[in-house]
């Protein structure tokens, strides 16, 4: 037991032995590399971030006799539809952010910039960075214009809108003559007056599906035209303060971790020198050197 405890004490003082044989590099150089990183954060270019949010329609309308119903874009759909070539290529293009780089690398680049979340209230946040507030405000708006062209309809969708719109007007201008009529006599063309009771049964469906034909005339127009900016919440700021850049833990983490490099470098070359003592560990020590182009040591 005693032999174990001399054991671990000889090699913790060699341990100690080789870091104060090392003391001075493995004080000013985590300190050296700490310093530069510092620098190096104070002179790289701001970044400025302006935020925008979105509250996007969730509700169902009816839709039609056949009590079709539809939905728009979820928030966490438009999120991954914001950062998508439809709503992307437009802006790089108008804002001529290629600069000479192909679209798809362009893209990566400005994808790079954008980052849209939804929050546990269904709000959708915006938030895009660039070199300058202004860079940062326009590219957001550029980016929430483009979404906002990208929801209206495609020649074939309007086709199919614009169709449904005509059937619902003409079913919905037909109604007033048939509740003058409910009003007046039997619709069916007797001549005999309703009785009170029927007359009052189908004015409650007329008025049923004036609500329904008015629904659905007022959902295509809206459909027609796509969304609008009548659903941001707020519009993308110009950001006043560029974003804190950490320069400070950046610094503490680059000279923490230099010093441990620094620290595993000291214990692995002393190990190395220590191993060269014995004549067989220092004859394959030479033929790796020589393998890796390596002058023998003598």
């Amino acid at each position: 037991m005693e032999a174990e405890l001399q054991e671990e004490e000889i090699s913790l003082l060699d341990m100690l032995l080789v870091v104060a044989g090392e003391i001075k590099l493995l004080i000013l150089g985590p300190l050296f590399v700490g310093l530069l990183a510092l620098g190096v954060g104070y002179n790289l270019p701001q970044s400025f971030t302006s935020q925008a949010i979105l509250g996007l329609p969730t509700q169902t309308q009816t839709q039609t006799q056949t009590q079709t119903q539809t939905q728009t874009q979820t928030p966490a759909q438009v999120a991954t539809m914001l950062v998508s070539p439809i709503v992307l290529d437009p802006v790089i293009e108008s804002l001529k952010l290629s600069k000479g780089q192909s679209t798809q690398l362009a893209r990566v680049e400005v994808t790079k910039q954008i980052k849209a979340t939804v929050g546990k209230d269904g709000l959708l946040s915006l938030d895009v960075t660039a070199n300058t507030a202004l860079e940062a405000q326009v590219l957001a708006n550029a980016v929430v214009d483009s979404w906002f062209k990208s929801t209206i309809p495609g020649e074939q969708d309007r086709v199919d809108l614009e169709l449904r719109l005509t059937h619902a007007k003409a079913g919905m201008a037909l109604l007033p003559s048939l509740q003058a009529r409910l009003s007046d006599e039997d619709p069916s063309g007797s001549g005999k007056p309703l009785t009170s009771g029927d007359a009052a049964a189908g004015l409650v469906i007329v008025a049923d599906l004036q609500a329904r034909y008015l629904g659905e005339v007022l959902s295509i127009q809206r459909a027609l035209s796509g969304l609008s900016r009548d659903i941001v919440k707020q519009s993308p700021t110009l950001p006043t303060e560029p974003i804190s850049a950490k320069k400070g833990l950046r610094a503490i983490m680059a000279t923490l971790g230099s010093g441990f490099v620094l620290l595993l470098w000291v214990f692995m070359r002393s190990a190395w020198i220590n191993a060269a003592q014995d004549p067989a560990v220092a004859e394959k020590q030479g033929r790796l050197r020589s393998v890796l182009g390596f002058k023998s040591k003598a």
